[in-house]
């Protein structure tokens, strides 16, 4: 595990002097090695080079050529491990042929194919995995779902759930998966059925099951289907149900469901409000105070969110989230060494890399840039699952610092060492969108949706770039439609197709959209579009409104700032 003593080192010398360590070059294989084992020795030694794709390929030669199934196994586990999913999927093909029964291969080959965005030759290989387990379907598909749930692909893993939902029809471990990805891909509509036919099925299927374990499965699916409900429009009966069940019984987590349904319906006051009651019990004190202070640095309330982080520490829970927080306010308050203070604190959880990314952005904009690049390497290296990330947050940072061409060298090697990540792609693209290169970028965006021509992230990146330089806007709105119907509440997509409008000159019909975007997702790009619209149906004062609102929580963001300077020296 990364040491964040780097990080404390940086607050010293307002920089960080950390030594990555060097790995030798490893022992020569002996000559008369077999091939296979003189491979398997260079992807080791790969390995502790940090040479990921180096590794997976030199096992993949050793793939070739064995009929040893432990191999086999290991040489999937590394072309997966080090995020290589045509090395893996081409490995664990030949794991299957030479062992057809295992389970383990089959379901490597269907990771494999869910990262490439090959849907059915996915759900053939899941369908084999849920089929032949030892334990049954049902609890083959709760493991699924908990694999789905934390897959970066939420499309392709709800076309996943769709297509495998349609071949175990009768199955409520299946239609409850299939709403939990519809909801995660933003389409609540299809969640709310496919969530109804779960708990309509679930009577005959449960009955065996365990009392208590099976109350909080039942509470689970049913605020799964109250958050759809009201992400599809039937706000007030989900709400009413779900006050009316606390009134009755006003226990801890009848009142956090509550808030959360509350939040899912943007009403942020009567949410916020139902938290603070929490966070006077014992017991709910630190998941509410953590919500507290999420939704008040959302909204610009930084002095309140701050009183909350601080009052969060105090509980010794969530301390990564809240130390993380707080240096974000630090920075916000103009105190890069006491966020870097703050930084040094976050041990592991969702924010470690996000944290060691900020420190390293603080060492490069004050004046420490080989103490950045020393953070960076050593960050790759010791969370080398998070790499494509890293690559393209390093990007972002010289590109941000006015080094475009570096940020563009460090992608350029990140695609060669993932070339199936499509972050990297997209990251790519972005790029080379900022150094002006626009063809290059709408060419990246063009080869990924060849590549994966139903995922709608990539029929919106597309769409969406074409519209944004006002090129083939038929087209671009075509494509921006398609992902709509995939993911009709997804804010970004909600955004391009009120962008698109705007290009076409129907500020009107934009407007609509850009609005429900900006509901969702209060950053700054959206807010950007949103206020020019508004701009230019002559609403300029709720434009400067919803710039305001947006720099405050979004201040360094360069289309609103842009915008903004650009529509005042119109006037």
């Amino acid at each position: 595990m990364f040491s964040n003593s780097i990080v404390l080192t940086a607050y010293v010398g307002v920089g960080i002097v950390a030594t990555a360590g060097c790995v030798g070059a490893g022992p020569k294989p002996d000559p008369i090695l077999a091939p296979q084992a003189f491979y398997t020795v260079m992807g080791e030694i790969a390995l502790t080079r940090h040479e990921p794709r180096v590794a997976a390929l030199q096992y993949q030669a050793a793939a070739e050529g064995t009929s040893d199934p432990l191999l086999l196994e290991r040489a999937t586990q590394v072309a997966t491990e080090t995020l290589q999913p045509s090395i893996a999927a081409a490995v664990s093909a030949r794991w299957i042929s030479v062992d057809p029964k295992s389970v383990d291969a089959h379901h490597a080959a269907a990771r494999a194919a869910l990262a490439l965005f090959r849907i059915d030759e996915c759900v053939q290989q899941y369908r084999i995995v849920l089929q032949t387990s030892p334990d049954g379907t049902d609890a083959a598909f709760a493991r699924l779902e908990t694999e789905l749930g934390s897959a970066d692909n939420a499309f392709g893993a709800r076309q996943l759930a769709d297509k495998l939902a349609e071949v175990f029809p009768s199955s409520a471990a299946a239609r409850q998966m299939q709403g939990f990805a519809q909801l995660r891909a933003d389409d609540p509509a299809a969640a709310v059925r496919s969530l109804t036919a779960a708990i309509a099925l679930k009577p005959a299927a449960d009955a065996q099951a365990d009392a208590g374990a099976q109350a909080d499965a039942d509470r689970e699916l049913a605020q799964a289907l109250a958050r759809a409900r009201i992400s599809a429009g039937d706000v007030e009966a989900p709400l009413a149900e779900s006050q009316a069940r606390l009134e009755r019984d006003g226990t801890p987590a009848n009142r956090l469901d509550y808030a959360l349904l509350l939040l899912s319906a943007q009403r942020d006051d009567a949410a916020l409000e139902q938290l603070a009651i929490l966070a006077r019990t014992p017991e709910g004190a630190p998941v509410a105070l953590r919500l507290l202070g999420i939704v008040e640095f959302q909204q610009g309330k930084f002095d309140a969110a701050g009183m909350r982080f601080t009052e969060l520490l105090r509980t010794g829970k969530f301390l990564d989230d809240a130390f993380y927080y707080l240096g974000l306010l630090a920075e916000k308050h103009n105190d890069p060494e006491r966020a870097l203070r703050l930084y040094a604190q976050v041990q592991t959880g969702e924010y470690f890399v996000s944290t060691l990314l900020r420190a390293a952005t603080i060492l490069q904009t004050h004046g420490d840039p080989a103490a950045a690049d020393q953070l960076l390497d050593r960050l790759v290296e010791d969370t080398p699952e998070q790499a494509p990330e890293i690559f393209a947050a390093r990007a972002r940072i010289y590109a941000d610092a006015g080094d475009i061409e570096r940020g563009l060298k460090v992608l350029d090697w990140g695609v060669l060492q993932y070339p199936d990540n499509v972050d990297m792609h997209y990251a790519l693209a972005a790029t080379y969108e900022q150094a002006g290169r626009v063809a290059d970028a709408l060419r990246e965006l063009s080869a990924l949706l060849k590549a994966r021509p139903e995922d709608p992230a990539a029929l919106n990146a597309l769409g969406y770039t074409l519209a944004d330089h006002d090129k083939h806007l038929s087209h671009a709105r075509r494509l921006i439609e398609r992902a709509h119907a995939a993911a009709p509440k997804n804010a970004a997509i909600l955004d391009s197709m009120g962008w698109v409008r705007f290009r076409q000159g129907k500020s009107n019909e934009a407007l609509a959209y850009l609005a429900e975007a900006y509901a969702d997702d209060r950053g700054g790009d959206i807010a950007a579009h949103l206020g020019e619209v508004q701009w230019t149906l002559g609403h300029q004062a709720e434009a400067d409104r919803i710039w305001s609102a947006a720099a405050l929580v979004d201040p360094d963001n360069r289309l609103l700032k842009s915008t903004r300077q650009r529509m005042h020296g119109l006037q």
